[in-house]
């Protein structure tokens, strides 16, 4: 019996959580039709309407707690999703009431016991009343965001409700704050409401972000009836564009890097260039640089502090000219080279033969004469010098090429001399010749270098052998190419 209880109570626990949660709050509108009262007349009439965005039918009860009025209808009832129009009638039960009050009507649904309170205005004639002068009074309330992107238009709705049957035929809504202001003329009929939107389309992009306060009052006859104040917030956003110009020359290119924050807030902007190891050798840039690798790709980087629609700028200078001027120096030198070298050259090389303890008693010179170039040459003259401690020996063996000349060069040297008509390209010739000492010579021997004469189309030109040294009891041996 108890289980039973229990699943009556959950049951209807449910039932009525349902109910509450389907209720939903009515929309109530109304205008009045007839809010004078007189002696003849106790009755005030308003036109209602209700409307019930609930899927259900709903019930709502009308009353006033003063005792004072009476209302009818007391229920009404409304389909889903409908609108009900009708006739509310304010009737007076009261002699002693005069001028004009305010009745407190509530709307209540039987469902879910929401309510809904309105204060409806009625103005009780004496029977010798005018009727009365009204005072402005205006309810205002505003709707508008609380988060300001500067970039965008700024929409202001604002609604307004004539408490009174007074005519406001020169309304004016002012708008205040740091950021914008502006004044919009509008009416408000006798218990007339409205709701006005004002657009602010051309606000500043870069206003700086912060808290700022938006100031709005209801003017009539230049006096404010109605105040409202709202803070908001204006964001700060950065908007960083980077313009990249490149300009070529033959051997180097530049690159200049415009970076401009087109925000209101202050940013950094990571900028960065692909520059490998070797490139970073012939880049100057106007700004340091640091290196990174990013994905296994080398760049340099700056980061860039920017405020509000600063412009910051960036140059890069690849230029490989150093690099071609020093290969152009090194092709010019081969150049020169080629072009002013011997075409002849001379290699001087001598041998021991005889030597004992005592020293050395004979000696072999060769000389070896080449033209590596191209061309024949002519009227070429060896000469060679030998010290007159030794002496020459003839020599008859085949082949060999004597001597064209033998003179006395000085007191201590002799003078030997070969003349040949001609070398013809790339020809080589060996000269050869025999010194014999009556003595031994102690010690090293130094010969001096020998040197060939000849002409070539630019005029005469020499070629100098090196010296020799011949060490005792040993060969020497000069190498050439």
């Amino acid at each position: 019996m108890a289980k039973y209880n229990l699943s009556i109570t959950v049951f209807f626990l449910i039932l009525v959580l349902s109910v509450s949660v389907n209720a939903i709050v009515p929309s109530v509108t109304y205008k009045a039709r007839d809010e004078f009262i007189n002696s003849s007349d106790n009755t005030a009439t308003y036109a209602f309407t209700i409307i019930n965005n609930g899927p259900n039918v709903e019930k709502y009860q009308l009353y006033t707690i003063n005792p004072s009025w009476d209302i009818d209808p007391t229920i009404v009832s409304v389909s889903p999703s409908s609108t009900y129009n009708f006739d509310l009638h304010i009737i007076l039960n009261s002699r002693q009431l005069v001028g004009p009050q305010l009745v407190p009507v509530t709307v209540k649904s039987l469902s879910s016991a929401d309510t809904i309170v309105e204060d409806l205005y009625v103005y009780i004639k004496a029977s010798n009343a005018t009727v009365p002068s009204y005072v402005p009074n205006v309810a205002m309330d505003v709707s508008m965001k609380d988060e300001i992107d500067p970039r965008e238009p700024i929409s202001i709705e604002i609604h307004m409700r004539n408490r009174n049957l007074l005519n406001i035929t020169d309304l004016r809504i002012a708008v205040d704050s740091p950021m914008f202001s502006k004044e919009y003329l509008t009416t408000l009929g006798p218990l007339e409401e409205k709701t006005n939107q004002i657009l602010f389309a051309d606000m500043n992009a870069i206003q700086e972000p912060g808290n700022y306060t938006i100031n709005i009052a209801l003017i009539t006859q230049n006096q404010t009836i109605t105040r409202f104040q709202k803070d908001v917030e204006v964001i700060g956003y950065s908007d960083v564009s980077v313009e990249d110009t490149t300009i070529k020359g033959l051997f180097s290119y530049s690159e200049t890097l415009k970076i401009h924050n087109d925000g209101n807030y202050e940013a950094i902007k990571l900028v960065k260039i692909p520059k490998n190891f070797f490139e970073r050798i012939f880049t100057v840039t106007s700004a340091h640089y640091v290196s990174m690798k990013d994905n296994g790709v080398s760049y340099i980087s700056w980061n860039v502090p920017l405020k509000p629609q600063e412009t910051y700028d960036i140059t890069i200078t690849t230029s490989y000219n150093i690099l071609v001027i020093i290969l152009l120096i090194i092709i010019a030198l081969v150049i020169l080279y080629y072009i002013f070298r011997s075409p002849v050259l001379l290699f001087k090389r001598a041998k021991i033969i005889s030597s004992n303890d005592d020293g050395i008693s004979e000696i072999r010179v060769k000389l070896h004469l080449k033209n590596r170039s191209g061309k024949t040459i002519k009227n070429i003259k060896v000469i060679d010098k030998y010290p007159k401690i030794v002496s020459l020996v003839d020599d008859n063996s085949i082949g060999t090429l004597k001597p064209s000349k033998m003179l006395s060069a000085d007191k201590v040297n002799s003078l030997l001399m070969w003349n040949l008509d001609s070398l013809e390209p790339y020809e080589e010739r060996l000269l050869s010749y025999t010194l014999r000492s009556q003595l031994n010579i102690v010690g090293n021997l130094s010969l001096h270098s020998a040197k060939v004469k000849f002409q070539t189309a630019a005029g005469d030109r020499t070629y100098v052998s090196d010296d020799v040294t011949l060490l005792h009891k040993s060969e020497n041996i000069v190498t050439y190419d």
